[in-house]
């Protein structure tokens, strides 16, 4: 190779690797930071309402905690179901002269009792216990797929099946609260009025939850199958 040829050569790496240089690259961003804040900060939160409890358990300060332990039991009801009549609330109309017109629903309606026995603490937390555990347990995983994701990079099949399984494990945990829930609250009513039985409490299960868990495991498929696709990409190159 000639100084001339040598030195056009030389110049143009110099001039491709200055383009380079002068191409102004996007800004890229975390992108596990948002929901790393997030879970972290649920996290935490559910490390100190562990210390209240705990503390609350060890000095006696009472208190309710997901239902249990308070001086009384409360569930919420549909007075509907007593057999009243569609208007329960003629004396209230009269003392507090709503019209005629005014419909009012007597759904929501809260019975206490002030004296339960441990059924009724059992049945209270059945009621409120479940759905807490389920979150805290979905916020608790995220926060190890987190960290493999970190350590192990966002593009492998383990992490997307890890992601997978945590959106069948929520969908059936969601699922298995919704059950506990009507069995606790139809527990607490039968055990309040005497016309009631344990068949009668209430279906919750929030269907934007049920639909976010089975996002999840789409989610978790699709990169599934983009990982087969990129090791496929990798070997053939």
């Amino acid at each position: 190779m000639t100084t001339v040829a040598r030195w056009a050569y030389r110049l143009s790496i110099t001039t491709i690797i200055d383009k380079e240089r002068s191409v102004k690259r996007p800004k890229t961003h975390d992108p596990l930071g948002p929901l790393d804040f997030v879970t972290s900060f649920f996290a935490t939160l559910l490390g100190v309402l562990i210390l209240l409890v705990t503390a609350s358990a060890i000095f006696g300060w009472g208190g309710s905690t997901l239902g249990m332990g308070g001086e009384s039991v409360c569930v919420t009801t549909d007075l509907r179901t007593f057999g009243l009549t569609e208007d329960p609330y003629g004396d209230v109309r009269k003392e507090d002269g709503i019209h005629r017109k005014v419909s009012i629903d007597p759904d929501g309606t809260q019975l206490c009792d002030g004296d339960p026995g441990l059924r009724q603490h059992a049945s209270s937390g059945l009621t409120q216990a479940p759905s807490a555990i389920v979150f805290f347990a979905f916020v608790l995983l995220t926060r190890r797929i987190i960290r493999y994701a970190r350590r192990h990079g966002l593009f492998s099949v383990e992490l997307a099946q890890r992601i997978t399984r945590l959106g069948w494990l929520l969908l059936a945990g969601l699922l298995m609260a919704g059950f506990l829930k009507w069995l606790g609250e139809g527990l607490l009513l039968s055990s309040m009025v005497d016309s009631m039985s344990w068949t009668d409490g209430s279906i919750g299960v929030s269907v934007p939850a049920l639909i976010g868990a089975v996002g999840v495991v789409s989610i978790g498929r699709i990169m599934i199958r983009a990982a087969a696709l990129q090791a496929d990409s990798d070997a053939t190159i």
